[in-house]
């Protein structure tokens, strides 16, 4: 026979649970906005990118490349806040009906309700699970996009420091020979 206490231990892992489910609501909403905000600036500012790109001698691929790499990321953000299937820990009628005549003695409902919890419980978790992995998924891919992007910008930088060597090489020489005529 179960006694309160048990039921109080149960119905915490269960509210553990149903708190792991709003904290991973909370991290999905962050990675959307972050995402379609990311994909917002860069389709804001198609212009400023493609004169960036042509001005530093960058390849269109990369942008194109984080692009496809955020809309995954999205994806994955998307399924995990995808309406998930959580279970409930008892139907209120239902435990009414099964009363019958004469309700049962407290142990006995206390024991029906640990079971329920206990169901409840790991059909939640796994739900939570699948995704918190969804969510590991696209934190991953949302750092890939970010690095894709500091190596873009690391690339147009060095870029640009040896097209404006060059182009001070040029001018010297230039300069020296005609010091001469």
């Amino acid at each position: 026979m179960a006694t309160e206490i048990q039921y109080k231990i149960f119905k915490e892992i269960y509210d553990e649970e149903t708190q792991r489910y709003s904290s991973l609501g909370t991290r999905s909403n962050l990675y959307l906005t972050v995402i379609t905000f990311y994909l917002g600036v860069i389709l804001l500012k198609v212009d400023d990118l493609l004169k960036f790109v042509m001005g530093f001698g960058v390849s269109v691929v990369w942008f194109l490349c984080i692009g496809i790499v955020l809309v995954a990321a999205l994806l994955l953000t998307v399924r995990a806040v995808d309406i998930r299937k959580y279970e409930g820990i008892c139907d209120p009628e239902e435990v009414i009906e099964g009363f019958g005549k004469t309700p049962p003695t407290d142990e006995d409902f206390l024991d029906h309700r640990i079971g329920d919890l206990a169901v409840a419980t790991n059909r939640n978790s796994a739900q939570n699970n699948r995704v918190a992995r969804l969510l590991q998924w696209a934190a991953r891919v949302i750092f890939v996009a970010v690095l894709l992007q500091v190596l873009v910008f690391a690339v147009a930088i060095l870029h640009a420091r040896s097209f404006n060597y060059a182009r001070t090489q040029e001018t010297q020489k230039t300069c020296s020979c005609n010091a001469g005529r």
